[in-house]
C-alpha cells in the first residue's frame, strides 16, 4: 500500500500519472556506444549502483523524479512478474529495483 501512494506521488511529480497502482512496461534503449545501462540506488550518479541492465532489458516504470525514472526489473532471484500491459504495483515486491536516467528508458505501454 505505501509503495502504490509512493508510485502515485513519483508520477504526479513528473507530470504523467498511470493507472492507479501499475507500472508502465518499457525496455532499456541504452546508448550508442552499446554498453550496459546502470541502474543506481537513488537517483543521482553519486549514489551505488544496483545493477547494470543490457539494451532490450524489460522494465516497469513506476515513478519518476526530473530525469530519473523508478523502475522494477527481473534479476538473479527477483522474478518480477509483469507483463506488456504492465505491473500490479502489488507484486512489485517480487522485483529488483532502482534509479535509471530517463534518456536510457523507451517507455512502450502506460
Amino acid at each position: 500500500m505505501i509503495f502504490a501512494s509512493l508510485a502515485l506521488i513519483f508520477a504526479a511529480q513528473s507530470g504523467t500519472v498511470a493507472a492507479p497502482g501499475v507500472c508502465s512496461y518499457a525496455l532499456i534503449a541504452g546508448d550508442a556506444s552499446g554498453r550496459k545501462t546502470n541502474v543506481y540506488r537513488t537517483p543521482t550518479l553519486a549514489s551505488g549502483k544496483a545493477a547494470k541492465l543490457g539494451r532490450g532489458t524489460p522494465v516497469f516504470v513506476c515513478g519518476a523524479r526530473g530525469q530519473w525514472l523508478w523502475v522494477h526489473f527481473a534479476q538473479g532471484r527477483h522474478k518480477c512478474r509483469g507483463t506488456a500491459n504492465g505491473l500490479d504495483a502489488r507484486a512489485a515486491s517480487t522485483c529488483a529495483k532502482g534509479w535509471v536516467e530517463r534518456r536510457y528508458v523507451a517507455v512502450v505501454a502506460r
